[in-house]
């Protein structure tokens, strides 16, 4: 197996565009991060994105990546996992001697947590179950009472505060704050919906990771006090009909395999089961 390493989006796009437009929606995580960056890269952070991908005989079977100061992210092909992810480790600790965690399909990311905490000295401090989804037709599902609107300027504070509560909420990479200047960015290019009811906001969508066919639905977040009232599920089938509407084939959504309720909603709304995922979080300061 040979390790190539990419210092920018483009490059790594040449070489791996056909696998990832060959499954969008499995790929839908590295594939629209990669286009993002190389229209701008350092969208995610201040440090150059880094890509990388694992070949044998038959190709390209792991790829990875990192916009730090962010997770590593992997995707899975083909291949054998072990000895693909032996040669990941070795890549990314030859780089960074600390990371906050991994995210990727769960073929390849269970087994780069383990050696990577083996290597590292760290640990897991959690770790969530996920799942890729898809959705090509929204359900005829009832609605709130209430009206989507794209976030505006004005909004950015609630939205920072809805975003942040929504990353301690789900234990991801929790020891990293978002910046404000990530939810401005989103604000600014369309990306954020808030679903309003009696005039204010109640639930918040967003969109983004746009790939050829498709693009990404999250965060999803509703303040625990406004929540089982519906807010959620109106806000997310509204913002897909508004996807599909502007052109593309289909959304896509990770979800948190713990939370059963918020499953059955999604599919409810439409979405369909694809692959699984996992996120490990390491420590980040106290070594084992």
């Amino acid at each position: 197996m040979n390790v190539r390493v990419y210092l920018n989006a483009r490059d790594f796009l040449l070489a791996t565009g056909s696998l990832l437009q060959s499954d969008e929606v499995r790929y839908n995580l590295i594939y629209g991060i990669a286009r993002r960056v190389s229209e701008n890269p350092h969208y995610y952070g201040e440090e150059d994105p880094w890509f990388c991908t694992i070949e044998d005989d038959a190709g390209i079977g792991t790829l990875a990546f990192r916009t730090p100061p962010h997770a590593v992210g992997l995707a899975w092909h083909s291949g054998n996992p072990e000895e693909a992810v032996s040669l990941l480790v070795e890549a990314v600790f030859s780089r960074w001697s600390e990371i906050p965690g991994v995210i990727g399909h769960r073929e390849v990311t269970d087994i780069f947590s383990e050696k990577w905490c083996a290597i590292s000295g760290f640990s897991v401090t959690s770790t969530m179950a996920q799942r890729i989804y898809r959705l090509d037709s929204v359900s005829d599902i009832p609605s709130s009472r209430g009206r989507l609107r794209l976030a505006t300027p004005a909004d950015r504070d609630l939205a920072s505060r809805w975003v942040h509560a929504f990353d301690v909420e789900a234990l991801v990479e929790s020891d990293i704050s978002r910046p404000e200047s990530d939810v401005a960015l989103r604000i600014e290019h369309g990306e954020m919906y808030l679903w309003e009811s009696s005039g204010q906001p109640v639930s918040m969508v967003g969109k983004g990771r746009p790939t050829d066919h498709g693009m990404s639905i999250g965060p999803v977040y509703t303040p625990p006090e406004l929540r089982r009232q519906g807010y959620a599920t109106t806000c997310v089938a509204e913002v897909c009909r508004e996807i599909l509407r502007s052109g593309y084939d289909f959304c896509t959504l990770y979800t948190d395999l713990s939370n059963p309720t918020s499953n059955s909603i999604y599919m409810k709304i439409g979405f369909k089961p694809v692959c699984d995922s996992v996120q490990h979080v390491f420590s980040g300061a106290v070594r084992r």
